[in-house]
């Protein structure tokens, strides 16, 4: 989101960021709760993964939602810091404790694999602006990083490391708000948003329509009926469906093909209209 104000566009998070960031918590805590009244050896690990992603996703972003960069003529300003354009000197990245397997061909030194794993339990960022000696963040989840690039002098695809992670990395990051796309691929994007926003909203009915006939049942259960119970199933049968449907086909983890949301990326179709290839 990008205002005026005098001479400098200022840019900023959006609104629907933090919501995202908001549903994204309320999901894994749900998440974690369920893992807990598993009641297993698994359930306690399996609860601080879900926290530590919570951290990385949820309230990392939310911790640096008031961030605001203005565009001015002579540089940017990142908060309330002042950065020439004289005194950038490029980007630096991807960083992280997993750089060492990109001497390996194959297999590990996939930047997809980074994007599933090395980053998510982490709040720092893969690339930093150079200044002079001083490394700032560039949160590629802000709306507008592709401007300030360009507004300091720098075209993200011609930065190598840059661009190959950003057409290699799939997924729900760029659904849910954790990557925000360059501006010539925001039209695209939002449509896909569109629908990702659809298949949210029947798998949060599915969830509460589950909850609410499992919790009907436990309570007519509490008072001794005996024929209630069992109409509690109807609407957790039903919100079992709308979970499940939508699941596995937006998502589809680990059967086969992936579903659409988890192999989407918004620069691929872009890329091949470019080029003119097909499919």
């Amino acid at each position: 989101m990008a205002v005026s104000e005098g001479d400098a566009a200022v840019l900023g998070y959006q609104p629907w960021q933090r919501r995202a960031a908001y549903e994204r918590f309320a999901a894994l805590s749900f998440a974690a709760v369920f893992a807990l009244f598993g009641g297993n050896l698994l359930s306690l690990p399996l609860v601080v993964l879900l926290g530590l992603y919570a951290y990385a996703t949820s309230l990392g972003p939310l911790l640096r939602f008031g961030l605001r960069v203005s565009l001015e003529p002579g540089g940017v300003r990142i908060g309330e810091r002042f950065y020439p354009k004289e005194r950038f000197a490029g980007l630096e990245g991807p960083l992280g404790p997993w750089t060492r397997w990109e001497v390996w061909p194959g297999v590990w030194s996939s930047y997809r694999f980074r994007l599933r794993l090395g980053w998510r339990f982490r709040t720092d960022p893969l690339f930093h602006l150079l200044f002079g000696e001083e490394r700032v963040p560039l949160w590629l989840d802000f709306p507008g990083w592709d401007r300030m690039l360009a507004h300091l002098g720098l075209d993200w695809r011609k930065y190598p490391g840059l661009r190959r992670y950003l057409h290699t990395a799939r997924g729900l990051a760029w659904l849910n708000g954790l990557l925000y796309p360059p501006v010539e691929a925001e039209g695209p994007w939002q449509e896909a948003r569109v629908r990702y926003r659809r298949v949210c909203a029947w798998m949060w009915a599915g969830a509460g329509l589950g909850v609410s006939g499992f919790a009907f049942s436990l309570f007519a259960l509490f008072l001794g009926a005996n024929v209630w119970p069992v109409v509690g199933l109807a609407p957790l049968a039903l919100g079992l469906v709308l979970l499940a449907y939508p699941f596995l086909t937006a998502f589809n983890f680990g059967r086969g093909r992936p579903g659409w949301a988890v192999a989407y990326n918004p620069l691929v179709p872009l890329e091949a209209s470019l080029t003119g290839e097909k499919g």
